[in-house]
């Protein structure tokens, strides 16, 4: 998929609305960086720190809760991006909100998807991230390489997706989102 080819199946998106969530949930944004790679479009992913108190070791998307001092969702996801893989934040620009979910670790978790400008040198803060992976989209966007497994877990029926890519499992939220973020652009 080109950038183009993108952009237009993003604005034909309809708008989203966000699903009920209890009301203790505590809003949080991630950002799916988008950049041009030499294959074609990528995103960015990262290994959670392996020794974080919430899914260490996991693969994600830069983001993270909302601080008081931010004024919107879009400059949570920019600014965790910044902190966590060192990605300034003009040279994101906003391609789509998507709708937030809630996360089992009891977040409402709003999706941005953002086109980074150039190839920016990428610096990760250990605290926070072991790697970095820049993924082709349009491996991540085939559902052939999505995996759901539907589960009974306290009495609701769940979904759990898994993509596996060179050797990673990407699943939970993260994996989740994606395969949101799949079916739209796919129609």
């Amino acid at each position: 998929m080109t950038l183009d080819e993108l952009i237009t199946r993003i604005n034909l998106l309809p708008p989203q609305p966000d699903d009920g969530w209890p009301q203790h949930a505590r809003p949080a944004a991630v950002l799916m960086p988008v950049l041009e790679g030499e294959a074609g479009l990528e995103l960015v992913l990262t290994r959670r720190s392996r020794h974080l108190r919430q899914h260490p070791g996991q693969i994600s998307f830069p983001g993270g809760r909302v601080d008081d001092t931010d004024p919107s969702l879009w400059h949570t996801a920019l600014r965790e991006s910044e902190e966590e893989i060192g990605l300034p934040p003009e040279r994101c620009r906003l391609l789509a909100r998507l709708r937030a979910q809630y996360t089992i670790s009891g977040f409402a978790l709003t999706p941005f998807v953002g086109l980074v400008e150039g190839q920016p040198e990428f610096v990760l803060n250990p605290d926070e991230v072991d790697e970095l992976y820049r993924v082709p989209l349009d491996y991540l966007l085939d559902l052939r390489h999505h995996h759901v497994l539907s589960q009974h877990r306290r009495g609701k029926l769940h979904r759990v997706v898994f993509i596996r890519w060179q050797g990673l499992w990407v699943w939970g939220i993260t994996a989740a989102v994606i395969h949101q973020f799949a079916r739209q652009v796919a129609r």
